[in-house]
């Protein structure tokens, strides 16, 4: 274990999700401490550096919210998760009272996010964890990484086709870089990619949520090589050469987008300063959104200033409803993927759920769709993924659904007295079908959606803001 590594403290009594969860943590880089017990996380807590605690609410000697009260005080600012199967929004209020996070075991794929997006003082700007933790390359294996990530952007449509070329030709190149994509398409695993191809493959590689962004915050802090000599700033812990990715950047405050203007005047100094050492930085910006920024810019929402500087070269990453062709594939890899996590003995998919997936708009698009797979391969029992192991939005006919506009295929066509929907108009129709489904509740809505509960809050932000 690294001493820059993350420990992330698991309290279940179930040994056997114990060790799943274990498994899938250290595959993020993550270090896992198991413990069967509440007072074995006291214990443990005693003697051991702890940066994220995830406890299960039922345990037979000592409750979960009360193992998480015990923890807090005696790490106060430990970032803690209440994970249950016995969901109710009593306890989900007092979880959060708590200053807690809150996950039901069936909608836990958001979990997973939260995770990679953990920091020990609790803030969530670091999305990836530290590339030298287990199950992540070596800095020194960092291109090979570089090819095995371009090998997981899958897919043989002539659109994929062309990403992958682009990415290689980006990846030689310095300049600051836009991905555009809707929610789910791979855009951060392009920029890892891109950065991993690169001259700066053996630097670090950090993702920033432009989301957690507020007005007081100072992203020349941040990014303190700004105004501190590199080994200064190394001692901090955040400051690095390397790439920077800004992911969601359209939810950028305005004062950060002007500071961010004067980290870019001084990263152009520093390229044209041949001991570029002495300016402190050495960073290559990567740009990801879901929106279109010129016309933030008309709107007077982002700066035109930073618009024009970063617009240099534009990537754009399909969606997934428009190259339907590359589903098999993607099933297949997602499906060989899980039944190594799992221990599954899967070897097949029928073409009824081939039939089912390609009829559904995948709102969510790979993502959505490795979700999708994934509860599959947890729920089969044989060697063919069947469609009795799909979710039940995506298998429902319309007469067994309550509201017929909730089935894939009736979504897909809209509203009988308007056929043809814009792809905004859909992904609304989509999002507030699925918050009628879970009856309001968005963890729930947000895993069916296969996004983050963050990323619904946005999209239901901008949706009230088009009503209003």
């Amino acid at each position: 274990m690294s001493e820059n590594q993350k420990n992330i403290l698991l309290v279940d009594d179930e040994e056997r999700l114990l060790n799943s969860m274990a498994q899938r943590i250290s595959l993020l880089g993550f270090a896992p401490i198991k413990a069967s017990s509440g007072i074995q996380a006291l214990e443990i807590a005693k003697t051991t550096r702890i940066d994220l605690a995830i406890v299960d609410l039922k345990m037979p000697d000592m409750d979960g919210l009360v193992t998480i009260t015990k923890l807090k005080e005696m790490v106060p600012d430990l970032k803690t998760v209440l994970l249950t199967g016995y969901g109710s929004e009593k306890t989900k209020q007092a979880t959060e009272a708590m200053g807690a996070m809150y996950f039901e075991k069936d909608a836990m794929a958001g979990l997973w996010d939260v995770i990679k997006k953990s920091g020990k003082d609790g803030n969530v700007f670091v999305i990836n964890p530290p590339s030298s933790g287990p199950g992540m390359p070596l800095e020194t294996d960092t291109a090979k990484a570089g090819k095995q990530n371009l090998s997981r952007i899958i897919g043989e449509t002539p659109e994929m086709q062309r990403l992958r070329k682009n990415i290689r030709r980006l990846s030689e190149l310095g300049c600051t870089i836009i991905i555009h994509g809707e929610t789910g398409t791979g855009k951060e695993l392009a920029a890892r990619t891109i950065h991993q191809l690169g001259h700066r493959k053996n630097q670090r590689f950090l993702a920033f949520d432009c989301g957690c962004f507020s007005n007081d915050f100072s992203f020349k802090e941040l990014v303190a090589s700004v105004t501190l000599r590199q080994e200064h700033a190394m001692a901090e812990g955040m400051i690095f050469s390397g790439t920077i990715l800004l992911d969601h950047m359209e939810n950028m405050p305005l004062a950060t987008q002007q500071e961010m203007l004067q980290i870019l005047d001084r990263n152009n100094l520093a390229d044209k300063d041949a001991d570029a050492g002495s300016a402190g930085m050495d960073v290559r910006f990567i740009v990801s959104t879901q929106q279109d920024l010129e016309k933030k810019v008309h709107q007077a929402r982002f700066s035109r200033d930073l618009y024009q500087r970063i617009r240099s070269i534009e990537l754009e990453m399909p969606a997934l409803r428009d190259r339907k062709e590359d589903i098999p594939i993607l099933c297949r890899y997602f499906m060989n993927q899980f039944k190594q996590t799992f221990q599954k003995q899967v070897t097949a998919i029928s073409d009824d759920v081939y039939d089912i997936l390609a009829a559904y708009p995948f709102p969510g698009n790979i993502r959505e769709l490795r979700h999708i797979v994934e509860s599959a391969v947890i729920l089969v029992d044989g060697s063919v993924l069947e469609k009795e192991h799909l979710p039940r939005r995506l298998v429902q006919s319309p007469k067994e659904n309550n509201n017929p506009n909730q089935t894939a295929l009736t979504i897909a066509n809209g509203p009988s007295d308007k056929p043809f929907l814009t792809l905004h108009e859909l992904e609304q129709h989509h999002i507030l079908n699925a918050l009628k489904i879970t009856d309001g509740n968005k963890t729930k809505a947000a895993e069916i959606l296969g996004i983050s509960r963050a990323a619904l809050w946005r999209k239901l932000r901008i949706i009230s803001q088009k009503d209003g």
